[in-house]
């Protein structure tokens, strides 16, 4: 696959993200000049992309000219389901793999990754990495791969340090509760528990996404970056494929609680629930092979 489709394919993916999302609604106009604006990219690729959409069946004409939303949160997950991956995604996942697996010792040279994974001078492959907090570079052209999620110890451990900070996070006075964006990701939730969405990648995302609206609603930045690392840690095990759906499917009912609870002006009980959810979760460990 090469770069433009590859570029393609991801703003279908971002597109239909924004439908699961809610932030495209059915009806919503998809505007080539906004949208090409938003995303940061010219119109020759978008339009490839809204085309590809369309013909998916998540976008139709209007009476005019106009392309707008057709389909449903619930179908746009298993649109994006069923897309094939990028290039780039397909040897990221592969290295973050044998990173997991123990394949690959924590300091590597760039050339060991060109010759390995048969990455050309322009791959982002690297970048990509280094964005989601798996690796970082060494002095020279090396890199050095982060501590990971990939033994039973330093998953309790992770645990542990999220149970000190997200609880007392919601305590803290500076917390202050964004009921917008709350009933945002409310939405999501109850879209994911009415349709028993089994989707991995998207129940993952919503998992941070509700995760990190709780920190920001802190208004700590110290609390948002160790819970945005936290999620970044977390998306090995997602390559991995050793989460649990079950276990997904049930922090969504468990997030209702705390927001409830928030909702209701009840911190203390909001906290609770977190601390008990983070319990729940720690006591269901993916299966480790060490």
């Amino acid at each position: 696959m090469n770069s433009r489709t590859d570029l393609q394919l991801r703003l279908v993916r971002q597109l239909l993200a924004k439908i699961v999302d809610g932030a495209f609604a059915p009806g919503a106009h998809l505007r080539e000049v906004d949208l090409s604006k938003y995303f940061g990219v010219s119109r020759t690729p978008l339009r490839a992309a809204l085309a590809q959409l369309t013909a998916l069946g998540a976008a139709e004409r209007g009476g005019g000219r106009g392309l707008y939303v057709k389909a449903s949160p619930e179908q746009a997950v298993e649109m994006l389901a069923s897309l094939p991956q990028e290039d780039e995604e397909q040897v990221k996942e592969q290295i973050a793999r044998d990173w997991f697996d123990g394949k690959i010792p924590r300091d590597v040279s760039e050339s060991f990754f060109r010759q390995r994974y048969g990455l050309g001078k322009k791959s982002r492959v690297l970048g990509m990495l280094a964005d989601e907090g798996i690796i970082t570079r060494s002095l020279g052209y090396g890199w050095q791969f982060e501590p990971t999620l990939n033994s039973q110890e330093s998953n309790d451990a992770s645990y542990d340090f999220r149970l000190l900070i997200e609880p007392g996070a919601i305590l803290q006075a500076t917390f202050r509760y964004d009921r917008a964006n709350a009933a945002a990701i409310r939405s999501r939730h109850e879209r994911v528990l009415n349709s028993q969405m089994r989707n991995l990648p998207e129940l993952f995302r919503l998992d941070e996404d509700f995760h990190l609206f709780i920190a920001e609603c802190s208004r700590n930045p110290f609390v948002i970056h160790a819970v945005a690392q936290q999620n970044k840690l977390r998306r090995l095990l997602e390559y991995a494929s050793l989460i649990d759906t079950g276990r997904l499917n049930a922090s969504c009912a468990e997030h209702l609680e705390i927001l409830d609870a928030l909702d209701e002006g009840k911190p203390k009980q909001a906290a609770d629930a977190m601390a008990r959810h983070l319990l729940k979760a720690k006591g269901s460990p993916p299966a480790f092979k060490n």
